[in-house]
């Protein structure tokens, strides 16, 4: 079934893809929206969240997910940390060519978006490669951090810095908003960061699940556990989900709504 999904042509064909992929239509866009993927070894088994690496499993329709979620996103938010983790990391929808001119398509025709989403990378520490790629690609870079680092280790860098006296998550989806009219904030950013963003008041409208089914998950795919699907149902007032057999692996996709 992952063949059809994720090769698209146009606008109308990703509408048919993210209906088939979370069971109801991308027909909104959340103020705060986060894209997770996790492995669940047996029902009622807790999430346990995968590490990108050689040893984590590789889906089509996982990655379509997520480029769907970016291509309606005016900001993303990531950390700095996952930038060290993935060395190679593109956020061009065109690097696939299954895709990639469909979503593009779709960001403007649907959406009405004319311009690449702001990519947010929240640091503390300014420790950053500016030869990394998202640097040089299609997103538009921007560093928030705290002023010593912003001082200190990001004078040359090639994007816009904002240093902010107590930089988190919260601050950073804030400064999106108000200082660059961002209507809908992807978030991309690790559970430790991300999960202030569940406190009271929960600021995460609407979550992209995306779960791996099988029973066994190599050792060093599998980073820490997280809660039970049971628990994460309990935060949000609506789910759709399907379930797809790609490459003889089960995966999950959901789709939570506050």
């Amino acid at each position: 079934m992952a063949a059809p999904l994720v090769e698209l042509t146009d606008a109308a064909s990703v509408d048919r893809a993210a209906r088939a992929l979370f069971g109801s239509p991308l027909d909104t866009r959340p103020a705060v929206s986060q894209s997770y993927v996790a492995w669940r070894a047996a029902e009622g088994a807790p999430l346990t969240s995968i590490l990108i690496n050689e040893h984590s499993p590789k889906s089509d329709l996982d990655s379509l997910a997520l480029h769907i979620s970016r291509a309606r996103a005016d900001a993303i938010v990531i950390t700095g940390k996952i930038l060290r983790d993935e060395p190679r990391l593109s956020f061009d929808p065109r690097a696939d060519p299954r895709w990639g001119e469909a979503l593009l398509n779709w960001r403007e025709r649907r959406w009405a978006l004319f311009e690449p989403p702001w990519l947010l990378i929240l640091t503390n520490q300014g420790e950053l490669d500016f030869d990394h790629p998202v640097f040089h690609g299609w997103a538009r870079p921007v560093i928030f951090t705290n002023d010593q680092a912003a001082a200190r280790r990001l004078a040359a860098a090639p994007c816009p810095v904002v240093a902010d006296a107590a930089p988190d998550i919260r601050r950073a989806i804030r400064h999106l908003q108000v200082s660059r009219g961002c209507e809908c904030v992807s978030i991309e950013a690790g559970p430790s960061t991300a999960r202030a963003l569940y406190e009271r008041p929960i600021a995460i409208k609407e979550l992209l699940l995306s779960v791996y089914l099988e029973p066994s998950l190599d050792e060093h795919a599998q980073g820490a556990p997280l809660i039970k699907l049971s628990e994460v149902r309990a935060m949000f007032r609506s789910e759709t989900s399907t379930v797809h057999r790609e490459d003889g692996t089960h995966w999950s996709f959901h789709r939570f709504r506050r």
